[in-house]
């Protein structure tokens, strides 16, 4: 990079001579980023995200899964086995913008990682566990069990994905333009609940060599709430490989020149990749992208992560 964080400060990049349009794309990052953090602003945000989540299928939005075609459950009891997978698919040759699935074609991987902190310890009535029905997808790991769950959106390529899905086609999307023109600009992750905070990690492809991800870390809510991931967290190279450049965001890591949204290839979501928490359930029901909400301030990844969770008690 020509240019480095002093820390404590992403300002400090302002200082590098990088063009105007870096300049452009920083402020807006840190904007799309902030948050008031007080009990009025998220009972506020609350009112106002459902809302946005309601018309979020509607016109001026684009769908990347509605779980709503195609039962799916997938289990894995045993450590060290590599894990389960499987796909779904709609109808052959439906237009992409059309179908409630990215591309038509959703794949799902689970695999258990340890049993009571151990890879080698293994009690097969604990498992890990990912799936869809009824409108839902469910993410779920039993009590001493760290388990990793993924969800690919990458069209359908038996030759390269294997007949499970399991294999990644980083060109499957061909070359779909995700901002729909530049209509859209955020993910919106609508979350039922979930009852620990996680790692969630969304990586981008343009192609297999040019990629972009971001790690973020989830904290605790106690009430459902539509999650926003802005665009510009994938847009800005010049933030790839700095930790913590926002609340909320672990870190930011490229390949190549980096994903470009008018031109995806694939789309991954992996919920608590290197398997860092136990006991997880996480409920989504749908995954679309948005305009920017007016009346909204983007509610910052530091504050309710990945999602809303709500603590149970497991056996």
């Amino acid at each position: 990079m020509l240019c480095h964080a002093v820390p404590g400060t992403l300002l400090a990049l302002c200082d590098c001579g990088r063009k105007h349009h870096r300049f452009v794309g920083l402020k807006k990052f840190l904007r799309d980023f902030s948050v008031e953090i007080n009990m009025n602003m998220k009972l506020k945000t609350l009112a106002v995200a459902f809302a946005a989540l309601t018309a979020s299928v509607g016109a001026n939005a684009g769908i990347v899964d509605l779980f709503d075609d195609g039962d799916q459950l997938y289990v894995d009891n045993t450590v060290g086995d590599g894990g389960k997978a499987g796909t779904t698919s709609q109808a052959p040759g439906a237009p992409i913008s059309y179908a409630t699935i990215l591309g038509g074609n959703r794949d799902l991987i689970v695999e258990k990682l340890r049993d009571n902190g151990s890879t080698v310890i293994n009690n097969p009535s604990r498992n890990a566990s990912i799936g869809v029905n009824g409108g839902q997808f469910d993410f779920s790991t039993s009590s001493l069990t760290a388990g990793r769950g993924q969800i690919q959106w990458d069209g359908q390529n038996d030759a390269i994905e294997g007949v499970d899905g399991s294999g990644l086609n980083a060109v499957g999307l061909g070359d779909f333009d995700l901002t729909l023109a530049g209509t859209v600009d955020k993910f919106a992750l609508g979350i039922i609940f979930s009852d620990a905070g996680f790692n969630f990690e969304v990586t981008a492809y343009t192609d297999a060599a040019n990629w972009t991800k971001i790690s973020l870390v989830s904290t605790s809510h106690v009430a459902p709430v539509t999650t926003y991931i802005p665009f510009s967290a994938f847009e800005n190279d010049f933030l790839c490989g700095i930790p913590n450049p926002a609340p909320g965001v672990l870190l930011i890591t490229c390949g190549g020149t980096g994903a470009d949204l008018k031109h995806l290839g694939a789309l991954v979501a992996d919920i608590d990749p290197l398997g860092g928490s136990v006991a997880i359930d996480l409920t989504l029901d749908k995954v679309t992208t948005v305009p920017e909400p007016g009346a909204l301030a983007l509610v910052a990844l530091g504050l309710i992560g990945a999602g809303v969770f709500r603590r149970r008690s497991k056996v």
